[in-house]
């Protein structure tokens, strides 16, 4: 009989930790049976069905609408109250609803998901809701508990959180977690990184020869740093161009400071076949992150071969260690963005080509699709046994 792992987490409808949850259990639904809950609100357009099929995802708000028919009904009158055009369940979390025992009847639910299941693995942050009532409850039952960390964990996130022992095993993107995390007693980890999910579209793309074109993928959020980076690109006299894939809170912001900007292009969301595209057109991809686990778009511009400009964060100093691909810059610094960028203008088309494809072997040597989906699998397979 096959066993059952429940994923968990705040799943919506855009972003890294949609992507690599649906990767990871695709993967693993070819040895078990999968479900995916989420603590927060996704709609059908949600990029985890990339992945898995509808029947094998809920989220915690639509499973206490169909248990409590005083949370329907209130979640019903909410809904009837709100201008917005929203998902019925959405509603279900509002302030009547959260005043009267929401939050004890939601632990309730994820209890019965829990005891329904043979191993728990939480795509989430440190932080995230409902993380230490999961880690409790999972380890009282004595379940394994996988905790794939989804951002940067920071000093401030780790404070009176002696239940992190419970944690059966850590999977981190980078070190620097890795190291954040090492006063847990018998702290057990693995390192697996991410994989481009357009891996066979990314790797035929033609190796980058020239410098003129850069790309931003991701969202536009403060711990990103887009924006911080365009107001840095705006001090340069430059002529490169700039192009800016994604959307969020930061978006109109945005909008205002690149108004006057001929130089630079608000694209605003892309599916992932046309991201392939905006990749393809591109020359190298900026990555001004202030924090990050990944970021994905790192290993997207390695599988097809382009120069990448980044922020040391996350894994991308391990990903491109002893590569030639070293343009770092701070966010902050103007001076030291205008250095990356004079150190690729100094390169013949020959050396961009050979940095571009060093790029690409790199991740073909580490971060292809089969060998992290093997990652996955030895480290669950070692908890199922």
């Amino acid at each position: 009989m096959r066993k059952k792992i429940l994923f968990i987490g705040p799943i919506g409808d855009i972003g890294g930790r949609e992507l690599e949850t649906g990767f990871m259990a695709k993967c693993l639904s070819e040895d078990f049976d999968v479900e995916i809950l989420s603590t927060g609100n996704l709609t059908s357009n949600s990029q985890l069905f990339d992945f898995v099929s509808a029947r094998e995802v809920k989220t915690l708000n639509e499973c206490i609408y169909k248990k409590n028919i005083w949370f329907k009904l209130l979640a019903q009158l909410s809904a009837l109250k709100s201008k917005q055009n929203q998902d019925k369940y959405s509603y279900v979390s509002n302030t009547i609803a959260k005043s009267i025992g929401y939050r004890t009847f939601a632990i309730n639910q994820l209890q019965e998901k829990i005891n329904q299941s043979d191993i728990v693995v939480l795509c989430m942050q440190l932080t995230s809701n409902y993380l230490k009532e999961i880690a409790d409850y999972s380890h009282s039952l004595k379940k394994p508990i996988v905790l794939r960390t989804s951002t940067t964990i920071k000093e401030s996130d780790i404070v009176a959180m002696s239940w992190l022992k419970e944690i059966t095993l850590f999977i981190h993107h980078s070190k620097s977690n890795v190291k954040k995390l090492e006063f847990i007693e018998n702290y057990n980890y693995t390192l697996i990184d991410q994989c481009t999910f357009k891996e066979e579209e990314m790797l035929e793309i033609k190796p980058v020869e020239t410098f003129n074109k850069l790309l931003y993928v991701g969202r536009i959020s403060e711990e990103k740093g887009i924006v911080d980076f365009v107001n840095i690109f705006n001090e340069l006299d430059t002529d490169l161009n700039l192009k800016i894939v994604g959307d969020g809170a930061q978006l109109e912001r945005l909008k205002v400071i690149t108004e006057s900007h001929k130089n630079i292009e608000i694209l605003g969301f892309l599916n992932q076949d046309e991201i392939v595209k905006q990749i393809e057109d591109a020359d190298a991809i900026i990555i001004p992150s202030h924090e990050e686990s990944g970021p994905l778009v790192g290993l997207e511009a390695m599988a097809s071969a382009r120069l990448i400009i980044s922020t040391k964060v996350g894994a991308m100093p391990t990903r491109l260690k002893e590569l030639k691909n070293q343009f770092w810059f701070n966010v902050n610094e103007v001076n030291s963005l205008k250095k990356a960028l004079e150190d690729i203008k100094k390169l013949s088309s020959n050396e961009i080509t050979e940095i571009s494809m060093e790029n690409r072997l790199r991740y073909l040597d580490k971060y292809q699709k089969d060998k992290i989906k093997s990652q996955y699998k030895n480290a669950i397979f070692k908890l199922s046994s």
